[in-house]
């Protein structure tokens, strides 16, 4: 019974942590395109952004994370690649970068 119940404690306790799947915390950058071998090095960076507040029924988007939208706000004439950063806090604020790279 002892061991169940300790057992039963450790198992509470990680999934309650939140570091199980990131439910707490999580900021992940990861490429938008799986195809780099043939990319050539960016000589400009550019990045734009999108804020996004949820909670039960309300849920709140602004910005914009798209790669054009960076590309134009930089005067990016070619873009070679992007990479796409998110940060989440709860799952009730969430925000990503796109970062373009290019000329």
């Amino acid at each position: 019974m002892r061991a169940l119940l300790l057992t039963s404690a450790a198992f509470a306790c990680t999934a309650l942590a939140g570091c199980v799947n990131g439910r707490i915390y999580t900021h992940i950058i990861e490429p938008l395109d799986i195809n780099l071998r043939d990319s050539a090095i960016g000589e400009g960076t550019a990045s734009s952004d999108s804020k996004d507040f949820n909670y039960s029924y309300v849920r709140i988007v602004w910005g914009s994370y798209g790669v054009v939208d960076a590309a134009k706000a930089a005067g990016m004439e070619e873009v070679y690649f992007a990479d796409l950063e998110t940060l989440s806090i709860l799952g009730i604020w969430t925000q990503r970068w796109i970062h373009v790279y290019g000329r």
